[in-house]
């Protein structure tokens, strides 16, 4: 580290710069110190911003994807990923397979399925190498196919690897609750009720195993559905915003009136 910072310092070379800067955010990344990280990365970006070497700035994404996953931030860590999967040079970070790896998994639980089918299931690039990783193929298209079954199978072997995984091992949980919370909503938003039972059938699993899940969940606010206990049917509960400013106007609009009716009282008087 103490030689790369002489070396920025010294030299007029850009190329010598930036590779230093890459060489200090990988050490950076491995030995997951944040404060490396939060210092090289702005300092990195504003050397590359002004540059038209756009091999560096795809680098520079998958670098970025990473540190972004450190923070938790799938959203932007799919994002950047997804513009660097045609053009990926890291090799020195991990191989290709590994890469589209993090892309797949970042991006399931951030983006909706015709998204996730465009620019991940059907990537050329994806297809290329999906075979040659473990079970995440069938992850994939029995999620958006709506294999609730196989999916739950496919599912318990990509946590398994996750909880191996040095980037990603940090956030398993995280991961496991919004892959739940996401294949729970997918599901349900193709009725507007359906029993228990049934559901528990579809996804592989018992009926209090789906009651507690859905529960929990429905107690956290993640799921906009509702039990009865009763009879045993999900009822979804539909989130109408145009339904609600439409109240919200004539709410407003009769405490108008009302004011207006004091108002008009006042100046009689």
């Amino acid at each position: 580290l103490k030689y790369f910072k002489e070396t920025i310092e010294k030299t007029n070379s850009f190329n010598t710069k930036i590779d230093s800067y890459f060489e200090i955010l990988h050490l950076g990344l491995f030995s997951k110190d944040m404060e490396i990280l939060k210092e090289y990365f702005p300092k990195i970006e504003v050397l590359i911003k002004d540059s038209g070497d756009w091999e560096k700035k795809n680098r520079l994404k998958v670098y970025r994807g990473l540190y972004c996953i450190y923070n938790k931030d799938f959203v932007q860590a799919g994002d950047l990923f997804l513009h660097a999967l045609s053009t990926f040079t890291s090799y020195e970070l991990f191989d290709f397979k590994t890469f589209v790896f993090y892309t797949a998994i970042t991006n399931i639980i951030t983006v909706d399925r015709s998204k996730l089918k465009l620019e991940v299931i059907d990537n050329s690039d994806v297809i290329s190498c999906i075979n040659e990783i473990p079970f995440l193929e069938k992850f994939l298209n029995s999620f958006y196919d709506g294999n609730y079954a196989e999916f739950f199978r496919a599912f318990y072997q990509i946590i398994q690897v996750i909880k191996k995984d040095f980037f990603l091992e940090k956030h398993c949980n995280y991961f496991i609750k919004e892959m739940r919370i996401k294949v729970y909503s997918q599901f349900l938003q193709s009725y507007r009720s359906v029993t228990i039972e049934n559901m528990a059938k579809v996804f592989g699993v018992s009926t209090k195993f789906i009651d507690d899940e859905l529960s929990n969940f429905i107690s956290q606010g993640r799921l906009s559905v509702k039990i009865d206990k009763v009879s045993g049917i999900i009822q979804s509960i539909s989130e109408e915003p145009t339904v609600d400013r439409f109240n919200n106007v004539i709410h407003e609009s009769d405490l108008l009136m009302n004011k207006i009716h004091k108002l008009s009282k006042l100046l009689e008087i």
